[in-house]
This record gives C-alpha cells, sequence and structure tokens, in this order.
C-alpha cells in the first residue's frame, strides 16, 4: 500500500511539472516583442536585392548598348542613407533602378532604366518593344554626382496632377522620384515624351 501511495505522489508530481512548463511556454508567446527583439529579427532577414533581367532585355542591351551598363547599386544610393530605413521601408535597387509597363498603348511591355556609359554619365531612358527588339527614347540626362539618388515607379493610367494642371494618362507613365524631394511623371503623348511634375 506504501508503495502504491508513493507511485501516486510522483505521478501527480510529474504531471504538475509538466503543466507549469506549458504555461511557461504559453506566457512566452504572448510576451509582446520588445525593441531589441525586433532589430535581432531584422538582422537575421537577408533580402535578395539583385536586378534579374528577362532575357529579351538582357540579350538587348548587351548587342545595341554593349556601351552602357545599367547603373550599378553602389553608384545608386549611399549605404548610409539606406540605412535610415527598416528593411520593411527600405527602397530596393531591384524595384527601382527598372521599371515595365505599356507606356505607348500598344499592349506590349516596354521598360525604362537608367544606363551609365563608360565615363561614368547617366542617362534616363525608355525603351518600347518593337517586332525587332526595342526603340530608344532619351528621357533625361542626370548630373554627375557621386550617387544618382533617383528612383523608379511604373505610374497606372488614370489623373496625375502637378504644376497646377491635370493629366489623364491613358497608359503607364514613368514615375522619377528623387528620394525625399520631387518627382517627375514621364508620359508617352503624340509620338514623344513629355513630362509633369507631381504634388506630394
Amino acid at each position: 500500500m506504501k508503495k502504491l501511495i508513493i507511485l501516486f505522489t510522483v505521478l501527480c508530481f510529474v504531471i504538475s511539472c509538466q503543466k507549469d512548463d506549458k504555461k511557461t511556454i504559453v506566457s512566452n508567446n504572448n510576451t509582446p516583442p520588445n525593441e531589441n527583439t525586433l532589430t535581432n529579427l531584422e538582422d537575421n532577414i537577408k533580402v535578395n536585392d539583385t536586378l534579374i533581367l528577362p532575357d529579351k532585355i538582357s540579350d538587348f542591351l548587351e548587342t545595341k548598348m554593349s556601351d552602357y551598363e545599367i547603373v550599378p547599386k553602389e553608384k545608386w544610393l549611399p549605404k548610409e542613407y539606406l540605412e535610415k530605413f527598416s528593411l520593411s521601408l527600405r527602397p530596393l535597387y531591384k524595384d527601382n533602378i527598372l521599371i515595365k509597363g505599356d507606356f505607348n498603348g500598344d499592349g506590349e511591355d516596354d521598360f525604362a532604366t537608367f544606363l551609365m556609359d563608360k565615363k561614368g554619365s547617366i542617362k534616363l531612358y525608355a525603351f518600347h518593344k518593337t517586332s525587332s527588339g526595342y526603340k530608344r527614347y532619351e528621357l533625361q540626362k542626370e548630373e554627375n554626382n557621386d550617387f544618382l539618388g533617383v528612383g523608379l515607379e511604373t505610374e497606372e493610367p488614370g489623373f496625375i496632377y502637378g504644376g497646377n494642371k491635370e493629366v489623364g494618362l491613358e497608359y503607364n507613365g514613368i514615375n522619377y522620384n528623387i528620394y525625399e524631394k520631387t518627382g517627375t511623371t514621364f508620359y508617352f503623348d503624340s509620338g514623344r515624351y513629355r513630362e509633369i511634375l507631381i504634388n506630394y
């Protein structure tokens, strides 16, 4: 009888320890993350910011624009500027240096990007898809600075406002954004590109 009581007591003790462990685990999961925890999580997140070009664009640039290269990441924005942002808010090179859209309304995928020549001069170009490749449009020459400091976004069709006027885009435009300063939208109209300063 004594052995049975001892065995029962030990069993109750083991079961109560397991319940305490479960309570501890649950309470740990409910603890809100503090600032250090979030920082450590961000440190462990690796963001893939590699620009991967579609074959058609890559082949075209290699054969028709061989004296140019897409502005490299180290020339785009200074590391110190990027590190001011959390990873979730940080501009990404692969999303901001080359964009695609239908800029002339023919239903084909066009693209725009910044190209740098061998002397380091940078220009913004739009390329319209054709049956034999792409047709090139020079939109803007950049100042010769240490960093480009500019990114691109595809503007959706619709109304845009700037410079005390309103413009209706029938197809995609090209948003040219000087980070933390101002922006311009380039849009194709009547066979050529026009631009409008955007109000933020």
